[in-house]
């Protein structure tokens, strides 16, 4: 019996560390005019096994990635001044054995010929947003703080998926929202 606990234990602690798929290894800012900033994710990203097969099998995957400025408020949380929010998809072509990387924001699309390949166009997509901040309304002394994450829209998959509870947590990225300081 305690073989079987500590098993289940080891079990427990070693699945989350292979459905973390998505690192955002960095990020860093940089303010393009007065009231435009770019915020830059480098990611790391693989897909598991789940949204592998689901993808293979001609299921489009779509990706939401997020960034917002915010300020913590003591016990109330985070108080949002602005958020952005960007869409990429990725689909594999049987046929033609190609990856499609589809930018919703920007309507572009490109073609891959393999998985890395699709893979390094997808960070780079998610990876880029730009923010619109009146830095009039930013007051000096706050600790003004950048918060980026990536996910998988489940709403965007076939209902039999969205209802797979391997896929809804086979792709998290590591530690939910990261976090940077704006200074």
């Amino acid at each position: 019996m305690r073989r079987w606990l500590a098993g289940l234990l080891v079990w427990m602690l070693l699945v989350p560390l292979v459905t973390m798929a998505t690192e955002i290894r960095q990020a860093d800012h940089v303010w393009q005019d007065h009231d435009r900033l770019l915020v830059r994710m480098y990611l790391d990203m693989e897909l598991p096994g789940v949204v592998l097969d689901a993808l293979e099998n001609g299921v489009r995957v779509d990706f939401i990635s997020e960034a917002r400025l915010e300020y913590p408020r003591w016990l109330i949380g985070e108080r949002i001044l602005t958020a952005q929010t960007r869409s990429v998809r990725i689909e594999y072509y049987e046929l033609s054995r190609h990856y499609v990387v589809t930018d919703h924001e920007r309507q572009q699309t490109d073609l891959a010929p393999t998985l890395g390949d699709a893979l390094e166009i997808l960070a780079r997509r998610l990876g880029r947003m730009v923010l619109e901040v009146d830095r009039d309304s930013l007051r000096p002394g706050r600790d003004y703080q950048l918060a980026t994450r990536i996910q998988v829209d489940h709403s965007a998959l076939p209902l039999p998926l969205q209802w797979d509870a391997r896929l809804r947590s086979a792709y998290v990225t590591r530690l939910g929202w990261y976090r940077w300081s704006l200074d």
